[in-house]
Order: C-alpha cells, then sequence, then structure tokens
C-alpha cells in the first residue's frame, strides 16, 4: 500500500514526491495526489507534465510560477524525476523553501532518502508517498480490499487465489482483471472462484508457454497440437496469433539475457511471469540457447511477411518453425 510520509496530508501540497518501484501504486498516488489539489479544475488549464530525464528547470519553474487561469492552483508534474533531481537538488532544495503561492510541484521518482535535506525540505511543505513492492501475501491481500472498495463486491478467497495464480502479482493487470470481473458479475455482490474460470479460463499466455515447453522438449506432435489449439481461438486475426507467440518468445529472450547478466531469481521470476514453480523456470531457460530463441524471433517475422505478402499462410509458416526447432532439439539431445 501507498505509505504516507504524513500523517496530515496537506490540502495545496506545495512540493510533494511520490516515490518507489510499483508503478501502479504510484499513478494511484498521483491521481490522487491531483485531485486533492486541482478538485474539479480543468486539467488541460491546470496539469503541465515534464519529463525528467529532459525537463529543464527554468521551464518547470516558469510553469510553477504562471498565474493559474479559471482555477486555484496550477500542477506540475516531473515524472522520472530521478535525474531531474540529481541535476538541480541545490535549486529544489531552494525552491522548496519557498515554493510558489499557487503552484504545486509533484516530483515522481524512484527513490527520495529521508535523510536528504529535501526530503525534509518537502515535509515542510508537502508530503512525501512511498510507494513499495508488495509481498505475495500483502497482494493476497489487497486483493478483495480492492474489489470491495471500487466495485463494491466481495470477492471469494479462492476466486482470489485463482486470479494471483494466473495472473501473478502484477497489481495493474490484477486491477483489470477485478474490472472486467464486476462487470461480468453484473448485481450480484460476491465474485467466485467459477465466475474467474468462467472469465479468464485457460490464457493465450498459458497455451503460449506450453507451446514454448514442447518445442523445448522436442515435442513436435505436442507443439503442433497446441499451435493449431491457438490457431483454432483466433482463427480470424492470424497476424495476433503469431504476435502473441512473438511476444512469449521477446519474453523468454528478455529473461535469457537477463540470466546471463546475473538476475536473481525474482527478477527472472518476473521477466517470466512463472510465480510459483522455480524448477520449470530453469528449465524452461536451459532449454533454449540464446542464439536459438532470436532464431526463432527472425523466423517469426519471416512468416509474418510471407504471410502479409501471400508468400505463405500462417498456420503452415508456424507448424514449418515447430518442426524446424524440434529438429534443432532432438540434434542438440544426440550430439549433448
Amino acid at each position: 500500500m501507498p505509505v504516507r510520509s504524513s500523517s496530515q496530508p496537506k490540502p495545496s501540497c506545495s512540493v510533494c514526491a511520490v516515490c518507489g518501484p510499483e508503478p501502479f501504486l504510484k499513478r494511484q498516488a498521483i491521481a490522487d495526489l491531483a485531485n486533492r489539489i486541482l478538485g474539479h479544475a480543468d486539467r488541460a488549464l491546470a496539469l503541465t507534465e515534464y519529463d525528467g530525464s529532459s525537463a529543464v528547470l527554468a521551464d518547470v519553474l516558469d510553469d510553477l510560477r504562471t498565474l493559474p487561469f479559471l482555477t486555484e492552483r496550477r500542477l506540475v508534474v516531473v515524472r522520472n524525476a530521478d535525474d531531474f533531481i540529481t541535476r538541480y537538488r541545490a535549486e529544489l532544495e531552494e525552491y522548496a523553501a519557498q515554493p510558489s503561492a499557487t503552484g504545486s510541484l509533484l516530483l515522481e521518482c524512484k527513490s527520495l532518502p529521508a535523510n536528504t535535506r529535501l526530503y525534509k525540505r518537502v515535509m515542510a511543505v508537502g508530503e512525501v508517498v512511498k510507494c513499495e513492492e508488495m509481498k505475495v501475501w500483502q497482494v493476497r491481500q489487497w486483493l478483495p480490499e480492492r474489489c470491495r472498495e471500487i466495485h463494491g463486491k466481495q470477492l471469494d478467497p479462492r476466486a482470489a487465489a485463482l486470479l494471483l495464480d494466473q495472473i501473478g502479482p502484477e497489481l495493474g493487470l490484477l486491477d483489470n482483471e477485478l474490472e472486467k470481473l464486476a462487470v461480468y458479475t453484473g448485481e450480484r455482490k460476491v465474485i467466485s472462484h467459477a465466475d474467474v474460470e468462467a472469465l479468464s479460463g485457460r490464457s493465450r499466455e498459458e497455451e503460449i508457454w506450453d507451446l514454448l515447453s514442447s518445442i523445448s522438449s522436442g515435442n513436435q506432435a505436442r507443439a503442433i497440437t497446441l499451435w493449431e489449439q491457438v490457431w483454432q481461438t483466433d482463427k480470424a486475426a492470424p497476424h495476433r496469433a503469431i504476435g502473441g507467440l512473438a511476444y512469449g518468445v521477446r519474453r523468454l529472450l528478455n529473461a535469457k539475457r537477463a540470466q546471463e547478466a546475473g538476475a536473481s531469481m525474482e527478477d527472472l521470476r518476473k521477466a517470466m511471469m512463472i510465480w510459483k514453480d522455480d524448477q520449470r523456470l530453469r528449465a524452461e531457460l536451459a532449454a533454449f540457447t540464446t542464439e536459438q530463441i532470436e532464431l526463432m524471433l527472425c523466423r517469426l517475422l519471416e512468416a509474418d511477411v510471407a504471410a502479409k505478402s501471400g508468400g505463405a499462410s500462417v498456420q503452415s509458416s508456424i507448424e514449418a518453425l515447430i518442426v524446424e526447432m524440434c529438429g534443432r532439439r532432438g540434434s542438440r539431445r544426440a550430439t549433448g
């Protein structure tokens, strides 16, 4: 949950900061602060945003000191502000000591240590909201609370467990699923395990991973059967089907490169979205070399181009890719 460094939030918040690694909680905190500072003011007139990697302090200060038009305050948000803070720390400390009477500055950053002068000066005129990543057990508690608070519905514990198992502890994705479930259940006040199964079922993502697992084990027959299932569920959109497969391969490639760079198991779980089965995670990553995964991506691009130019169908191109990759797996085992 977002943790405010002030027990008495200041309505105007002349300078405030939202920091931490959890993107969904940060978005919520920024929206909450914007609503509190601007109320019902027209955001087009009252809100300006900058990218901290390229923002110039003089421009930000000019906006903060410009008198608001048809609103009581102006809000200036600097996103990804870590570099911005590093470049202009002394100037920001000076500004926080004497902020604009009608402008509010909001810094969105990864970190703002409490032992810095800037932190203390921000606290004197505003607040700092810390958005840390949640542990899985915290997400399990957050899900029913979020469902009740936003949708006025009770989330059955088994439904919450299934959602967490299918989606993983990604708050933004879980929040989207809750919204879909709230619409799906209509006037009913309880979201059940059956509702989650009916709405989500077996995800396309799981099908793609099973297909890649079959290729990794050299099981050509099962891989082709699984591809047929993916194909049959989206026959009207062949390029979307191949795009889903390419997305899975790219994620595998990113995780493989991260593993080679020494990434932790936690980072690899996030990259692969395999939350509970470390043995499967290691097996997936060990199944292919980086070069083989890059080759799969090249073949998928070729299949997409061939399908769009009429040279071959998506279905036949992917079947050929499966045969090729399973053949390479068989050759690797024979020589290994």
